[in-house]
């Protein structure tokens, strides 16, 4: 029995405290088991959380549908709540894919304006490398073009690059490559409507295909891009000066 609190004997045997341990020992054994209670607590908020059903009562009838939690520390034992935990794994692992932000794209520049011209993150690096520069071509009279100067036409856009993610094989390509694959195996006779899902498991594979959409939006970011809002614009004198100062 504690010698310092005789009456918290059974508090002290929860924590596996001897009677040598003083107050203060069994009190941050408290404030460890609820910070490790309320991270516990914090992790199910975050990632197991799923919408709730509309209840059945006639009281409730027309009052907000609370979302519900996969699972429950309340009245499980261990066991039970690691097979509740291992099955909401995947809805959790989907649940903590943030939904896709496209990459801040910038303006793209052009000195022509034509498809496959628009090779200049800037005005200044436009006009660095095409300022004056006229060309005699092979020395006909009609091969003549004239440098880019003050007062010339040049065309400046908005760059845009599609999800990663939409390359990647759909729910239907996935499933018509497993019929495929299937009808091509030495069972293949045998295949008929292989495979038939219900709707649990098309939302289970919708759930699974969400780590694979984010591993293609961080590695696979492409390089190539669509424009949109071609506009001319007219070189200024300003614009040839901070060319030359940048």
């Amino acid at each position: 029995m504690p010698k310092h609190k005789p009456e918290l004997a059974s508090i002290y045997n929860v924590f596996g405290l001897s009677s040598n341990h003083v107050l203060s020992t069994l009190l941050v054994n408290i404030e460890n088991t609820k910070r490790f209670a309320d991270l516990l607590h914090d992790v199910e908020r975050e990632f197991f959380m799923v919408p709730g059903e509309p209840s059945d009562e006639p009281d409730d009838e027309g009052a907000p549908i609370d979302d519900e939690c996969l699972v429950n520390r309340w009245g499980s034992t261990p066991g039970d709540y690691l097979k509740q935990f291992r099955l909401a794994l995947p809805i959790a692992a989907a649940n903590s894919i943030p939904e896709y932000e496209a990459p801040k794209t910038g303006e793209k520049w052009s000195l022509t304006g034509d498809n496959g011209s628009w090779d200049y993150d800037s005005l200044e690096d436009l006009l660095k490398d095409n300022y004056g520069h006229d060309s005699d071509g092979d020395g006909h009279t009609a091969s003549y073009r004239a440098g880019l100067y003050e007062g010339g036409t040049v065309y400046r856009d908005t760059e845009c690059k599609d999800d990663p993610a939409t390359f990647l094989p759909d729910q239907d390509d996935l499933l018509e490559h497993m019929s495929e694959r299937a009808y091509d195996s030495d069972a293949g006779e045998w295949a008929d409507n292989y495979p038939t899902l219900d709707s649990d498991a098309k939302l289970e594979l919708e759930r699974a295909m969400r780590p694979l959409k984010a591993w293609a939006r961080k590695h696979c970011q492409p390089e190539f891009f669509t424009i949109k809002d071609i506009a001319p614009h007219i070189v200024t004198v300003e614009d040839v000066s901070r060319s030359r100062k940048s």
